[in-house]
């Protein structure tokens, strides 16, 4: 039988980039991963939920490995509930401690040490410069900068944002560990703050939204990294030197961001940089 006949008896719910989520049973969802991941990446990751689980941070339960057809994934614990984004979307007046919320749950998965098992942040980090699609010069740069940052030994998450946090009956839930490394929590950090950053609204909306929502970012924004400073040590210098790989690694999203806006944000970094 093949993959898409597989397929068609299961119920999609959602999806993303690398996965798409079906229906599973009573309380179970299957993340099916897309294209050509090989079983061993879903048991990978299978791994790290069930890890990072140990160590109390709150993850989509783990009930197996699965393959359909010749694609794998997970049969993960189903999170019913909305991410943040949607519900301060939602509720605005809730902007503020869910962003105070989002900063808790980053510095309480940073406190943990990572699995030897997890790749090194730089390595991930030099394999998304790598393949990020942008100019050469921006890779040149930030391959540059990785070659000066030191290890670590913490949990990141490698895309953590509002968006990845669930938050339902049982409370918040942290989900797509895609981009799970071990390295300085500043890494972590740095790539959060980029992406609350460059992610602007749609340019379809209309101007007084826009603004609104800009409004509320940047309070987010705020928010969140004065809840995080409060809550674990940052070392700055390590924090800027962060910056630049994790800003050319986000070219691989795509048009997750506005790519003008992006290139000029690497290119301020490269000049302060050479400085």
């Amino acid at each position: 039988m093949t993959t898409s006949e597989n397929i068609s008896h299961l119920k999609k719910i959602a999806e993303g980039r690398e996965a798409e989520i079906f229906e599973y049973g009573e309380g179970r969802v299957l993340r099916l991963y897309r294209g050509e991941r090989p079983l061993e990446h879903a048991q990978a990751q299978a791994a790290i939920l069930q890890f990072a689980a140990g160590a109390g941070v709150r993850v989509p339960a783990v009930h197996g490995v699965e393959s359909v057809g010749d694609r794998h994934g997970m049969i993960l614990e189903r999170i019913d509930g909305d991410d943040l984004f949607a519900i301060t979307a939602r509720k605005p007046w809730r902007l503020i401690s869910l962003s105070r919320l989002t900063a808790r749950l980053h510095t309480d998965m940073h406190h943990q040490t990572a699995p030897l098992a997890l790749p090194p942040v730089r390595e991930s980090h030099r394999r998304e410069v790598a393949s990020s699609g942008a100019p050469q010069e921006f890779i040149d740069a930030a391959l540059r900068s990785l070659d000066r940052l030191p290890d670590g030994d913490r949990l990141l998450h490698g895309d953590f944002h509002p968006g990845n946090i669930m938050l339902g009956d049982q409370g918040p839930v942290i989900i797509d560990w895609t981009g799970a490394a071990r390295g300085s929590p500043e890494a972590d950090f740095a790539r959060s703050l980029l992406m609350l950053r460059l992610g602007d609204p749609p340019s379809f909306l209309p101007s007084l939204v826009r603004f609104l929502a800009l409004f509320a970012r940047s309070l987010m924004i705020r928010t969140y990294d004065r809840t995080y400073r409060r809550n674990i040590a940052v070392d700055e210098e390590l924090l800027r030197a962060w910056q630049l790989p994790a800003a050319v690694a986000l070219n691989r999203n795509g048009s997750a961001f506005d790519r003008e806006k992006l290139d000029e944000c690497i290119r301020e970094l490269i000049a302060r940089d050479a400085a």
